[in-house]
């Protein structure tokens, strides 16, 4: 018998690792590009997206380092999707089924964080 071992993917995975790492580190050299040139800006809250928006358009500090921060934190939980979606399709749903239980994890301990 002639059989081939499928080989673990890791692609997408690593594309997605590396994407956010590039965007977030360009968030954080437009904001502090912004910061030195004496662009404006107290702070806001990152959480009320219009002004986020707003203050992203006017290239306000804050608002491109809490993108960046966002983008730092949101790009392990598309990574375990990825990597969960990866394994799926070479039919090793044991890793894609740890990755997606990992995410849980990950998700439980951000919903624990907010509800202090």
């Amino acid at each position: 018998m002639n059989e081939t071992v499928p080989v673990a993917p890791g692609r997408l995975t690593a594309g997605v690792l590396r994407g956010g790492a590039a965007i977030s580190a360009v968030c954080f050299g437009v904001a502090l590009a912004a910061g030195l040139a004496g662009v404006a800006g107290d702070g806001g809250d990152p959480t009320d997206l219009p002004a986020l928006l707003a203050a992203l358009a006017a290239l306000r500090p804050w608002a491109w380092a809490s993108l960046g921060i966002l983008v730092v934190i949101a790009t392990p939980a598309v990574g375990l999707l990825a990597t969960a979606a990866e394994y799926a399709s070479i039919s090793d749903r044991r890793t894609a089924l740890l990755a997606v239980l990992v995410l849980g994890v990950l998700t439980a301990s951000l919903v624990a964080a907010l509800l202090q």
